[in-house]
């Protein structure tokens, strides 16, 4: 069966949302949704496995982390083989400067956001990012599923630092000291799994 990028999207978007309403109980390994009555210990152990691949380590910052875990996890659930999303993971990492940097060597990496794609982030000329999951795009704004990032866009946290994953809008351009390096599409994902 061949995935069309349209249906790579909608999956990625559904396993990202999956962890929305997540926060930090410790910081950067354990999470629970404080809406829920019981301790979510099953979500928190499903992300915690799901961004080991990266290969993320508990306490690490894991904004990239989970994206590159989430975008496996569509991959294994549209029938990927395993050899082909271990292409996925060799070129994504845990570090998001990193990574963009992966993505343009091979021409993979585009300045116009999608559904579905990773948006890939730079903290001013620091090696410090951040990545998040795009759900739309209209205009100059985007809305995004990031992982370390705050509840309320007015904190010192705003940027790229918090305790939640959660929904978030952007300037697709970035703002503040945190400027969008690019973004990875469901169409480049695609291109690299057939490379």
């Amino acid at each position: 069966m061949k995935v069309s990028a349209d249906i790579l999207a909608a999956q990625i978007v559904r396993e990202a949302s999956r962890f929305v309403g997540l926060r930090e109980i410790r910081s950067n390994s354990d999470w629970d949704n404080p809406k829920t009555p019981e301790r979510d210990y099953a979500i928190a152990a499903e992300l915690r496995k799901l961004m080991r691949p990266s290969p993320w380590e508990e306490g690490w910052a894991y904004c990239c982390a989970l994206t590159e875990g989430v975008v496996a996890a569509a991959l294994q659930s549209l029938g990927f083989p395993e050899p082909k999303i271990q292409r996925w993971h060799k070129v994504m990492t845990p570090h998001c400067v990193t990574s963009a940097g992966n993505f343009r060597a091979r021409k993979l990496l585009t300045d116009k956001p999608v559904t579905g794609a990773v948006w890939l982030a730079r903290h001013g000329t620091s090696s410090n990012g951040h990545a998040g999951i795009v759900t739309a795009a209209s205009g100059k704004s985007m809305s995004t599923i990031e992982g370390n990032t705050s509840l309320d866009p007015t904190t010192s946290a705003k940027e790229r630092e918090g305790d939640w994953i959660t929904t978030r809008i952007r300037s697709i351009g970035g703002a503040g000291s945190l400027k969008t390096m690019g973004f990875v599409t469901p169409e480049s994902i695609l291109a690299l799994l057939e490379a």
